[in-house]
C-alpha cells in the first residue's frame, strides 16, 4: 500500500494558544501534527500542500456540554439521532463533544448510556467524535430544575445511584446539587471511578458547597443558569454556588455563550474572574438548528424556539440553547470582546484540559491529533479535518 503523503497547511493564519501566526506551516503526518515550521518549499512528490489562501487554521472545537439538535437528543438510544447530531455539529467545527443527557427515569438513562458506550467503541472519523456522557443528573434541587422534567428528580435514598455508578465507564462528567443528602458520599464514589463531578441545578449556600469541593467536585455547570446566588438569612448574606465558582480558582466552569442565556456584561465578568479555567459550551437542545417559532419536545414537555433560544411555553425559563458551539465564536470575539486566540482557547484548549485530553487534542501543537478547522474571515467554517483527513467542506 502506498504511504499517504505528508500534508502541509500553508499560507494561512494559524491560531495558537497565545497568538495568531502567519508564515507558519503546519505539517501533518498521518493522524498527528508533526511540526510547526516557517514557510518553505515542499516537493509535490512527497508532500500534499493545502493552500489556506489567507484563512484561519484553528484546532478542532470541543463542546463540553451539548444535548442535541434538529429535533434529536443524546437521550435517544437511536443511530439516526446520533448521526443527525454528530453530522450537524461537525459542520460547525466540533470535532469532539461530550454527549449530555437530561435527567430521565433510571431505566431510560441505562438504555441511553448503554447505546452511547457502544457508539463510542465503534465510532470512526467523519462525524463528531464523542467522549463519555455528561449527565445532568436527577439529583438536583427541585427549585432549580429549570427546564428539566420535575418527574425525573430523585434523591440518593433509593437504588438509582448504585445503578448509575455501575455504568461508570459510560461517564465523563456527572452533575449534581451538593445540598442533596448523600451528595458528598456520591461525589467521593464518582471521583474514585474517574468521573469529573460538576455542581449545578442547585439552591445550595456556601457552607453546603465547600464539603462537596473537598470531596472532589471540580467543575460547575453553566454559570448563572439554574444556580444559587447570594441570599439573605436574617441579617447575614450567604454566598451561593455562583459566588463560590467565581472565587475558587481550583473550580473550572462553563458559560453558554449564545448571547441569550447571559448578557454581555455577565459573560465578560465570568471571563475576567475565571480566566483559563472557563470554557464556552452550547448546551444546545434539540431545538438547535430549527427555525424561529418551531416547537420541540423533551421528556414529554413542549418547548419553542423564540428569539433565537429555547423557551418553555410561558416564556419564564430558557429550555436550552439553539446556538451550536461554532456559532458562538463570533459572539466571543465581537460581543464579549475577546481576542481570537482567547476565544479559541475557550472552545478548544480549556475543554480539552478539563477532560484530561490536553496531551491529545485542543490546540495546534506538535504531537497532538490533527483535528483542525479552517475558518473564513467571518469565522464561519470552511473545512474540517479529523486525524489529518478532510471530513467536511463548506461548498
Amino acid at each position: 500500500m502506498m504511504r499517504q503523503k505528508i500534508k502541509v497547511f500553508t499560507n494561512g493564519k494559524v491560531i495558537l494558544p497565545d497568538r495568531i501566526a502567519e508564515n507558519l506551516d503546519i505539517v501533518v503526518d498521518g493522524s498527528k501534527i508533526k511540526a510547526l515550521s516557517e514557510t518553505r518549499h515542499y516537493s509535490p512528490s512527497d508532500f500534499e500542500t493545502i493552500d489556506l489562501q489567507g484563512q484561519y487554521l484553528a484546532p478542532g472545537f470541543i463542546d463540553l456540554h451539548i444535548h442535541g439538535c434538529l429535533h434529536h437528543t443524546f437521550n435517544e438510544p437511536d443511530a439516526e439521532a446520533f448521526n443527525v447530531i454528530l453530522s450537524k455539529t461537525l459542520e460547525q467545527g466540533v470535532t469532539k463533544l461530550v454527549p449530555t443527557l437530561v435527567a430521565a427515569p433510571i431505566d431510560e438513562l441505562e438504555r441511553s448510556l448503554a447505546f452511547l458506550s457502544e457508539w463510542r467503541r465503534n465510532q470512526t472519523p467523519g462525524k463528531t467524535q464523542i467522549t463519555g456522557a455528561y449527565l445532568e443528573s436527577p439529583y438536583i434541587a427541585p427549585s432549580a430544575s429549570g427546564a428539566l422534567p420535575a418527574s425525573a428528580i430523585r434523591d440518593f435514598n433509593d437504588d438509582s445511584f448504585a445503578r448509575l455508578i455501575n455504568l461508570h465507564n459510560a461517564f465523563s462528567i456527572f452533575m449534581l446539587a451538593p445540598e442533596i443528602p448523600g451528595a458528598v458520599e456520591a461525589i467521593q464514589k464518582l471521583k474514585a471511578n474517574g468521573i469529573i463531578v460538576s455542581l449545578g441545578h442547585t439552591a445550595a449556600i456556601e457552607e453546603e458547597i465547600l464539603p462537596a469541593i473537598d470531596a472532589g467536585a471540580s467543575h460547575v455547570t453553566h454559570l448563572w443558569s439554574a444556580m444559587s446566588m447570594v441570599v439573605r438569612r436574617g441579617a447575614w448574606r450567604k454566598p451561593g454556588l455562583l459566588e463560590v465558582a467565581l472565587t475558587h480558582p481550583e473550580l473550572t466552569a462553563e458559560i453558554i455563550a449564545d448571547n441569550r442565556h447571559l448578557p454581555p456584561t455577565l459573560m465578560k465578568m465570568a471571563v475576567q474572574m475565571k480566566g483559563d479555567t472557563l470554557c464556552a459550551v452550547s448546551d444546545a437542545l434539540n431545538g438547535a438548528g430549527l427555525e424561529e417559532g418551531a416547537y420541540f419536545y423533551v421528556g414529554g414537555n413542549r418547548y419553542q424556539v423564540v428569539d433565537g433560544v429555547g423557551m418553555v411555553e410561558d416564556r419564564s425559563v430558557f429550555a436550552g440553547s439553539t446556538t451550536l458551539l461554532g456559532q458562538e465564536l463570533p459572539i466571543l470575539t465581537n460581543v464579549v470582546g475577546l481576542s481570537l486566540p482567547h476565544a479559541i482557547r475557550m472552545i478548544s484548549t480549556v475543554p480539552a484540559r478539563i477532560l484530561g485530553l490536553s496531551d491529545q487534542t485542543g490546540s495546534i501543537q506538535t504531537g497532538l491529533d490533527a483535528d483542525l478547522v479552517v475558518l473564513k474571515q467571518d469565522l464561519s467554517v470552511s473545512e474540517v479535518y479529523q486525524l489529518g483527513n478532510r471530513v467536511y467542506q463548506n461548498k
